[in-house]
């Protein structure tokens, strides 16, 4: 069975302070103080009764397992469905773009290194170059030529072996279409919305 009409998609948008964005984003630290907002985003949706959640941000999923304890539904896990499409293309030395706190929790090298792929991440000069890029495009306030600046960093990926770079973070496609670059690019944001499409028809399949 197919489905016939089109899903109700239920946006929570949650506001965090720029501040405690830029803390954890550029900083790697304060990230705790989010939990809290996101347990009550999990519980809003719990009433409703949805059938699947999703969040669209990378950073936001070292709380993954905390957030799937307190709800009632399936959490698509953005971080694993990029690693499947890594894994779907036999790449073994990926290229990694993402926020600091993201690197940090190693979010994606330690399940990658556990299926044996190597994860060549910037050097800390140009980490903290992208770590700025991503909080100006939160606050909507990029600065000219930042485009050029994530094109330099990827190239500097591939000359030090990258097969393919992951965009793991949201913010990050809004900057740099995925045929930008000299190499693959992996946007995680364009991964997580086909497998939610996927999902809703296995949904829709099932009633």
């Amino acid at each position: 069975m197919v489905c016939d009409s089109y899903p109700s998609i239920i946006i929570d948008s949650i506001s965090f302070p720029f501040s405690l964005e830029e803390e954890i984003v550029q900083e790697s630290k304060n990230e705790n103080k989010i939990l809290p907002i996101l347990k009550e985003s999990i519980a809003r949706f719990n009433k409703i009764g949805v059938n699947i959640i999703v969040i669209p941000c990378n950073t936001v999923h070292i709380f993954i397992e905390d957030l799937r304890k307190v709800s009632d539904v399936p959490i698509i896990n953005i971080i694993d469905e990029t690693i499947k499409r890594v894994k779907d293309g036999n790449y073994r030395n990926v290229g990694l773009l993402a926020s600091k706190k993201t690197i940090d929790s190693k979010l994606y090298e330690n399940p990658m290194k556990k299926n044996g792929i190597n994860v060549i991440l910037p050097t800390s000069k140009e980490q903290n170059e992208l770590s700025k890029i991503i909080v100006e495009t939160i606050r909507n306030k990029l600065a000219k030529n930042r485009k050029n600046v994530i094109k330099r960093i990827i190239k500097n990926l591939i000359k030090r072996g990258s097969e393919v770079v992951i965009l793991g973070c949201t913010d990050l496609q809004i900057i740099l279409n995925k045929h930008e670059a000299d190499v693959e690019l992996l946007d995680s944001f364009e991964i997580l919305l086909e497998s939610t499409f996927q999902r809703i028809i296995e949904i829709g399949g099932s009633k």
